[in-house]
């Protein structure tokens, strides 16, 4: 063997042993002992780990252009403990009303969401209602109204509402048992289809969610663009709701259709079999979108419903009190699906990675 080739196997075997150490650990050298301040990279965006006595999540900061480690709250109990009894109630709302952007139709949601409101009605002593939207366009002009105070926002539809003048701030974000608070968009087709990823979508009819969805239109968008093409490049469907997106692909209504956090043979998709359809894209992770409240509520009823939110909607509270009929930990559904464990805080700022993909799509949805 010459001295050339060996050189060139030897530089070959070093990049594969790098790689695969790279692989093994899941995190870049940079990131190995992370500490806030420290570079992440955007394969860890959302992801929290422990740093010593405290925890770090991968963030990115729009004015550097940088994913870097932020420290943050690790549990639900951060919030001081409110004395119900002994709170100024003057000013108070005769009942609180809550909302989710529509991952599923409105009976489907207002199932999954009971238990929280029930939560919020015993923490408050007052009437609690879910406001049951059934587009994002609908939560986004009800939150700008002041007719919603508290909201469980995609994060696009946060950054959008508070652009159009929603007077709303951050108070917490899902934190799944796997100790991640962030997701996935996916692109689905029928399992004999001949679509193989979004590079196959020219001249393809294809499912969205909504203009103002983080994963069934931002991120996909992102992805279309990276693959080359551009929304113009197919024929887009709005369905309104993750389940519904689905929906049309099971009836021929489109070819391919983008949604995230389903199960095909459960939910609105019980009457699909998941050996029917296939996977062919799935994103970076998304940052979940925050619960927000609305910043002209009487200063003492934000305290109770932020204590309220980061102390008790977490799976062992809810088992204790047997609401969502939690009986269990393992299944005890708080909100969305059982995978998520609890609710932590959050800041504006985590929100920056959202912005900087409105900026680079130039999509106008993010002004809408």
């Amino acid at each position: 063997m010459n001295l050339k080739r060996l050189s060139k196997l030897i530089a070959v075997s070093s990049v594969t042993m790098i790689l695969a150490g790279l692989t093994s650990t899941g995190v870049s050298a940079a990131a190995a002992s992370p500490k806030p301040g420290a570079p992440c990279t955007k394969e860890q965006y959302g992801k929290v780990v422990k740093a010593g006595q405290a925890s770090v999540q991968c963030t990115f900061n729009s004015k550097s252009k940088k994913y870097i480690w932020r420290a943050v709250a690790t549990t639900a109990t951060t919030a001081p403990t409110i004395d119900l009894a002994r709170l100024d109630k003057k000013g108070w709302p005769s009942k609180l009303v809550i909302g989710g952007v529509p991952a599923e139709n409105v009976a489907t949601m207002q199932t999954k969401w009971q238990g929280l409101v029930d939560m919020l009605k015993a923490e408050l002593g007052i009437p609690v209602e879910f406001y049951a939207a059934t587009s994002y366009a609908g939560v986004i002009e009800a939150s700008i109204a002041g007719k919603i105070d508290v909201v469980a926002w995609g994060a696009m539809s946060y950054i959008v509402a508070k652009l159009n003048g929603a007077k709303i701030e951050p108070v917490g974000i899902s934190k799944y048992l796997d100790n991640t608070t962030s997701y996935t968009s996916k692109l689905w087709v029928k399992s004999g289809s001949p679509i193989s990823g979004i590079k196959d979508l020219k001249g393809k009819k294809v499912c969205f969610v909504s203009a103002t969805s983080t994963s069934g239109n931002l991120i996909p968008t992102e992805g279309i663009l990276n693959a080359g093409l551009t929304t113009k490049d197919m024929t887009v469907d709005y369905k309104g709701t993750h389940s519904n997106s689905i929906l049309g692909l099971s009836k021929d209504q489109c070819e391919a259709a983008f949604a995230c956090c389903l199960t095909f043979g459960e939910g609105d998709l019980a009457a699909l079999k998941p050996a029917d359809y296939k996977m062919v894209w799935e994103s970076g992770p998304i940052p979940n979108g925050p619960f927000s409240i609305r910043t002209t509520l009487p200063a003492s009823l934000k305290a109770a419903v932020i204590n309220a939110i980061l102390t008790k909607a977490n799976k062992e509270h809810f088992v204790s009190k047997g609401y969502n009929g939690c009986t269990v930990v393992a299944t005890c559904v708080i909100i969305e699906d059982k995978n998520v464990g609890s609710i932590v805080e959050v800041k504006d700022s985590f929100y920056d990675y959202i912005r900087a993909v409105c900026e680079a799509t130039k999509s106008s949805s993010c002004k809408a």
